[in-house]
């Protein structure tokens, strides 16, 4: 067993009272569910400034950049003004919500599809309801569009927060991934 969690930070999301979803980088706490871990503070920190980024929020809202008025990248235009109540929050949190499900399986059925041992071989991850299921291997030629097809490939493991992280750092780091969705 391992002496210490190989995940130190987490990415937690919480509603303010305007009604906007906020994200916060945070030590890993058993209570709470988070969206996605990290191996440590800089790598979450990294995420959140990609995050913002690629998604188009708001610093502040996302944890990065604190401040009672708007954000440095309202002054720049990057920030819609969620910051300052400008930007409704609907739309706001429909980008945020986007971010949540692309970084956390939870609920859902997916099939990570990557190389195999071998050429004409791949390799799949298999998520059933938001829970690591297990691992295995199948030949090009195999058509896994359905569960029962695909639990039947699959040699069952165990399902605990680090074999968590291990997959979501692994979604994070290879693009390349082929992922249905069952």
């Amino acid at each position: 067993a391992l002496r210490r969690t190989i995940f130190t930070h987490a990415l937690y999301s919480f509603k303010d009272d305007n009604g906007y979803i906020n994200l916060k980088i945070d030590v890993v706490d058993g209570r709470k569910k988070p969206i996605t871990t990290f191996s440590n503070r800089d790598s979450a920190k990294q995420f959140m400034h990609k995050a913002v980024e690629t998604y188009s929020l708001c610093q502040k809202l996302a944890g990065i950049y604190n401040t009672k008025g708007s954000c440095f990248n309202y002054s720049i235009k990057t920030c819609h003004g969620a910051c300052i109540n400008k930007e409704e929050a609907e739309s706001y949190n429909e980008r945020v919500l986007e971010l949540i499900e692309k970084n956390s399986y939870s609920g859902q059925n997916l099939a990570i599809i990557d190389r195999g041992r071998e050429i004409d071989e791949r390799s799949v991850i298999y998520i059933k309801n938001g829970i690591f299921y297990g691992v295995g291997f199948f030949d090009l030629n195999y058509q896994i569009n359905h569960p029962e097809v695909l639990e039947s490939l699959i040699t069952p493991m165990q399902n605990n927060r680090d074999t968590q992280h291990i997959i979501q750092s692994y979604l994070r780091k290879n693009k390349r991934l082929k992922i249905l969705r069952l």
